[in-house]
């Protein structure tokens, strides 16, 4: 979509800079200076403003309500010129968390083949927001990956809900320090006990880095960071190789290489879950072939 409208028309869904922002992964003071760059050009006031508030003016309206109907033709208009495209090149184009390629490599991309021999599969492997604006472009058909938040014009096929575990390999002292604790799934781990131990770390600014982060400082407790590396699969090989600890999901641990070596610790005061889950755009045109690659997922992703 146009930015000017995409922008304009977050904004007025919002009624505001701050949030309309931070649903379009820019910072507040380049949507305003946006805004009134737009305004500029028009000649004409949009938004009123009001303190914090922007509430749309007359010309606002009219602007919103054509803006509305330039989205809805531009959506039909992408929507059939992908089902052509589809139809010529005979492609489906997946993309996928860098946490799930073996369990796609090993099992799913096989069978997904088997189901559909006249089509080519083309897989993609970026991280999520990489794969979420990728697919908005209309550059993936579908993907597969954990979410924080959903995204409108989204159409989403949950597969697990993946909890929020310590990993640790079988035979780490910590484990038998574990215990069990009502409502969380695993046995449940004192995070000073951890702390003092090599701890793998992701990159400061990944999700799970934050998590960790914010863990550790909940208990007030500071990390021994032996380790930090770019990806979780890194992560999980560097806990198996070295016996460091690592904050990951329960799932990544389940789908990987290491998965018969290392275990699931709960943490925390309450279980924090995230989804796993099929996503693509509403309109697709792949729907069946979805379909079927969601059913494939939930059989062998565990």
């Amino acid at each position: 979509m146009d930015k000017g409208i995409e922008y304009i028309l977050e904004v007025a869904r919002c009624g505001g800079i701050t949030k309309a922002a931070d649903n379009l992964f820019i910072t507040p003071s380049a949507l305003s200076k946006f805004v009134q760059a737009r305004e500029e050009q028009l000649q004409v006031k949009l938004f009123h403003r009001i303190g914090k508030r922007f509430v749309l003016t007359q010309a606002g309206e009219y602007y919103v309500q054509k803006s509305r109907e330039i989205e809805q033709i531009q959506r039909e208009l992408e929507t059939q010129m992908s089902r052509f495209s589809s139809m010529s090149r005979g492609v489906i184009r997946l993309g996928v968390q860098a946490s799930f390629t073996e369990v796609m490599f090993r099992f799913i991309l096989p069978e997904l083949k088997a189901a559909f021999p006249g089509i080519n599969i083309l897989m993609h492997e970026h991280p999520i927001g990489e794969l979420i604006q990728m697919v908005k472009d209309r550059q993936l058909d579908v993907l597969l990956a954990v979410i924080d938040k959903r995204e409108r014009s989204f159409c989403y096929q949950p597969l697990f809900q993946c909890d929020l575990v310590m990993a640790a390999v079988k035979s780490h002292p910590v484990v038998q320090k574990a215990v069990d604790k009502p409502g969380f799934p695993y046995p449940w781990i004192d995070m000073s006990y951890c702390c003092e131990e090599p701890n793998v770390m992701l990159m400061p600014g990944s999700p799970y880095r934050t998590y960790a982060d914010n863990l550790y400082a909940y208990y007030q407790l500071k990390p021994n960071i032996a380790y930090q590396l770019g990806s979780s699969r890194s992560g999980l090989a560097c806990v198996a190789y070295t016996r460091a600890l690592m904050i990951t999901l329960d799932h990544m641990i389940f789908n990987n290489l290491f998965d018969t070596e290392i275990v699931p610790l709960s943490v925390g005061e309450k279980p924090l879950s995230k989804e796993l889950v099929i996503a693509h755009l509403e309109d697709t045109m792949l729907a069946e072939e979805i379909q079927v690659f969601h059913d494939i997922c939930k059989k062998h992703i565990r």
